[in-house]
Formats: structure tokens, sequence, C-alpha cells
């Protein structure tokens, strides 16, 4: 039963007793039920502002939860990235130095090459100086009139 109806209750049942009960008497009760009803109504506004105070909170609690949750995974996935850019960076650097063994082959060859080719120039050379005073001998007695002898 409700505070006001439970009020009127006692005022109706009060003022058909009033014959057994002082005015003095039943107007205190009434002023007390009264005191308590309004106390109730403050209580409960209080408890309603308390609660709507814990369900914000609760809702702050779940987004964080949820901001956490969001931030692991981010987390997670930066890890996995992150080994896997460890693993493509081990593989450059692998690729890197095969790269430099490769050019210091390369300018093995280079210096090979022109070692050759400057064998090979030499052995041209001497092979076009000896060729030539045996070609030069025809032309020798057009230019002298004389004849070489071997």
């Amino acid at each position: 039963m409700r505070f006001l109806g439970f009020a009127t209750a006692c005022v109706v049942v009060a003022t058909g007793c009033a014959a057994r009960i002082p005015p003095e008497v039943l107007e205190a009760q009434v002023r007390e039920t009264l005191h308590w009803q309004r106390e109730y109504e403050r209580e409960r506004d209080r408890l309603e502002a308390v609660a709507v105070r814990l369900a914000a909170l609760e809702s702050a609690i779940e987004r964080l939860k949820q901001e956490r949750a969001e931030a692991e995974q981010g987390r997670v996935a930066l890890m996995e990235e992150l080994v896997r850019t460890e693993a493509d960076r081990h593989a450059l650097e692998e690729h890197n130095a095969q790269l430099l063994a490769r050019e210091r082959e390369l300018n093995e060859l280079r210096e090979m090459h022109e070692q050759l080719s400057d064998v090979f120039y030499e052995s041209a050379l001497e092979r076009a100086r000896r060729r030539l005073p045996a070609a030069r001998q025809p032309d020798a007695p057009e230019a002298g009139g004389r004849t070489a002898t071997p």
C-alpha cells in the first residue's frame, strides 16, 4: 500500500475513532505519516539518482572493456606484423648478402676479363709484330732493291 493511501486510511480510521483518540495525537500521527512519506520519496529519488549513476558507470566500464579488448586485438595484430616484418627484414638481409657476394664475384670476373683482355691484346700485338716483318720483306726489295736473307 502506498504511503499516500496509508495516510488517507489513517485519517479515515482516525476520524472514525475520533471519540477514543484525542485530535492532537491524531494530528501528530498524520504529520508523522506525512513526514515519513516525504522521507520515503526523498530516499526513492536519491536511490533512483544512484541507480542512474550506477548504470552510467556500468556503461562506462563496458565501453572500457570493449576498448581494452580492441586494444588487445590491435596489440596482437601489431605483434604479428612485427614478426612478419622481422622475417622480411631477415630475408632482405640474406638477399643483400647474396647480392654483395655476387657483386664481389662480378668484380673478380671483371678483373679477370681485363687481365685476359690485356693478355689477348698483348698476344695479338705480338702476333702482329711477328707477321709484320714477314709482310714487309716483299716490300723491302722494291724499296731498296735488295732482298733479305733469312
